[in-house]
């Protein structure tokens, strides 16, 4: 055999060889999500499953549901003002949570980053407080400082501020309150995370060109925090989305959100296909707000460029 003949031999042998490595490197990381996958389908879709073919069920007399298929519960949805009105109380408040959740947390942020350390770890723990805490207990909290008798009335009062003692349980404003009080730690600390993987010394070259304070903040800080705000504006708008406690605790009795709807319809009218229903419509409107929120980052990311 000639020497050329031996090397594209051995070549041809090495390449075969090769294959099998190339493969199993490929297996390799599906074999290691393979875990977090078989877990996410057994325990989040197939209920999800389960939930779709149950809304699709019959309610009947007083029965919890009948086995068939039916549209009238997606069709009540859009007829029934009632059920309308409470989607759209749902995204509002949401919105508004996500949005107020947003902009404080990214002040406290900004001061913790630029600040000295002693306020990073006052902020740190400030936002870790409603974290160590349970929602019932934080509804409690809320229960002592918005009523008439509560700490928020009569400490304006002893101020001097307001002539009369006033309350502020059970209104929309309260039920804001409270659920942009359960999101802010999330948003504070992504977008925390965000600034601190970002160089001070930018402000500092922004501000050597001349750039003030807003440009320096429109031109600089905000294209590189975008993307934290975008993941911590989702992250807000989905909570206070699957919230159910808070702003029917806090808020008045005419707040009817999807949460408030599903128990209702689930434990009160014995009506499992409607719940399952509206338990749909917001594994829906929360995964297309995922799918939004990824479109917009991945636009954002230009910013960078």
């Amino acid at each position: 055999m000639s020497g050329a003949q031996q090397v594209t031999s051995a070549g041809h042998r090495d390449a075969m060889l090769a294959r099998p490595a190339m493969k199993f490197e490929r297996l390799v990381p599906w074999a290691l999500v393979a875990p977090a996958l078989v877990i996410a389908l057994v325990f989040f879709g197939l209920p999800i499953l389960n939930t779709l073919r149950m809304s699709f069920n019959l309610h009947v007399d007083q029965r919890v549901y009948v086995p068939g298929f039916t549209l009238d519960q997606y069709w009540m949805l859009v007829k029934n003002p009632i059920f309308s009105g409470s989607i759209l109380t749902t995204v509002k408040l949401s919105l508004i949570c996500a949005f107020s959740a947003v902009t404080i947390g990214y002040g406290f942020a900004l001061l913790v980053w630029i600040g000295p350390p002693l306020w990073r770890v006052g902020f740190i723990g400030l936002a870790l407080c409603p974290l160590l805490i349970s929602e019932i207990s934080i509804i409690f909290g809320w229960w002592m400082f918005f009523p008439k008798t509560g700490l928020l009335s009569h400490t304006l009062l002893s101020a001097g501020l307001i002539e009369d003692r006033f309350s502020l349980m059970y209104t929309e404003f309260a039920a804001l309150v409270g659920l942009t009080y359960l999101t802010l730690p999330f948003s504070f600390f992504i977008i925390l995370s965000i600034l601190d993987g970002i160089d001070k010394r930018l402000l500092e070259a922004s501000s050597d060109l001349g750039a003030g304070p807003l440009t320096t903040f429109r031109e600089v800080m905000l294209p590189l925090t975008w993307p934290g705000m975008l993941v911590a504006f989702a992250h807000a708008f989905i909570w206070a989305m699957g919230t159910y406690a808070t702003p029917s605790a806090l808020g008045p009795d005419t707040l009817w959100t999807i949460g408030f709807l599903v128990q209702e319809q689930m434990l009160g009218r014995h009506n499992w296909p409607m719940a399952s229903a509206l338990a749909i419509v917001l594994v829906v409107g929360v995964a297309s707000i995922m799918l939004l929120m990824r479109r917009l980052m991945a636009r954002g990311g230009r910013f960078h460029d």
